[in-house]
């Protein structure tokens, strides 16, 4: 494979200074400066871009010499969300880092350019490499663009497996679950329904088991893809209770989206018993029960509800 095989033939390629390779130990993009992750957020997209990793030239922080300085490997990141390195990366990495990175992204897809020897930045993208010196830079991404693009693009590469740790999983949810496709705020706030949803399921039992005697739930990341999918494909973007359109972006909390269950008496937060509502269509079907919820729509919709059809 070569790289342009990771993206869009409109895509942008990104360049991102590392001081070591892409793997299990470290499966992110690592930053000191929380606007690196803002930059990234606005500009980088899933399935359209790639971020290069090219090696630092410090012998002391860039262990082996055959990264220095040189293409070692190309990622696709998930942008929607800053993680905390600590949580994503192995305890020895971490333990060796000297915490000089503490946020990050984490990687949905990699592979390692063809080497040793690696491509050498300063023959393959001179410009964009130079621009790295560049005090605005420092630590941040930069642009191979023009013909330093196409050549990037025509690298070879060896696909490389992921393996997320369950902690990984929890932050950022199923690969699957990260399409390009779906907006960057039903994603957000199918991460916020998933954590209230784990919160509330972790207060009566084992916080690995995610279990009580009242309630269950799946691991994070499957409880994501679950509010993801129903949302947006099984719902088509509708309340299940009142068929009105979901808001992914509003001040009004009465139509911020909620999980419901909906069964109220089975504890499951599971593909048959959960749908996304709004709140307030929620909070009401669990006060007054469902039958007095749909007397409610009708009236709502200027029929009578005392009469049927």
């Amino acid at each position: 494979m070569i790289v342009a095989d990771m993206m869009q033939s409109g895509g942008r390629v990104f360049l991102k200074s590392v001081f070591g390779q892409i793997g299990d130990d470290w499966p992110c993009v690592s930053f000191s400066r929380p606007s690196v992750g803002t930059r990234l957020r606005q500009e980088f997209v899933p399935g359209r871009d790639v971020m290069m990793y090219v090696g630092t030239l410090n012998r002391e922080l860039t262990h082996d010499p055959d990264h220095r300085g040189r293409l070692i490997a190309a990622v696709v990141i998930e942008p929607s969300q800053i993680l905390e390195t600590r949580k994503i990366v192995s305890s020895t990495a971490w333990a060796n880092s000297d915490e000089r990175w503490p946020h990050s992204m984490a990687v949905l897809n990699a592979a390692i350019l063809k080497g040793p020897p690696f491509p050498d930045a300063h023959n393959v993208v001179p410009d964009a490499y130079r621009s790295f010196g560049n005090v605005e830079n420092r630590g941040g991404v930069v642009l191979a663009e023009g013909d330093e693009r196409a050549a990037v693009m025509a690298l070879a590469a060896d696909p490389l497996a992921i393996h997320l740790a369950p902690n990984v999983q929890a932050y950022v949810g199923l690969r699957a679950s990260y399409s390009a496709d779906i907006p960057k705020n039903v994603k957000e706030q199918a991460t916020r329904m998933a954590g209230l949803i784990i919160e509330r399921v972790k207060k009566g039992g084992e916080p690995r088991v995610v279990i009580n005697p009242q309630r269950t739930a799946p691991g994070f990341a499957d409880l994501y893809k679950l509010l993801v999918d129903k949302w947006q494909t099984e719902q088509r973007g509708l309340c299940a209770l009142c068929n009105g359109v979901l808001v992914a972006t509003t001040m009004n909390k009465m139509v911020q989206p909620s999980a419901d269950r909906i069964d109220s008496s089975n504890g499951a937060y599971d593909a048959s018993n959960v749908h996304v509502t709004h709140l307030a269509c929620n909070l009401a079907k669990n006060q007054y029960g469902l039958d007095h919820f749909e007397e409610w729509l009708v009236a709502l919709r200027g029929a009578d509800p005392r009469t049927d059809g």
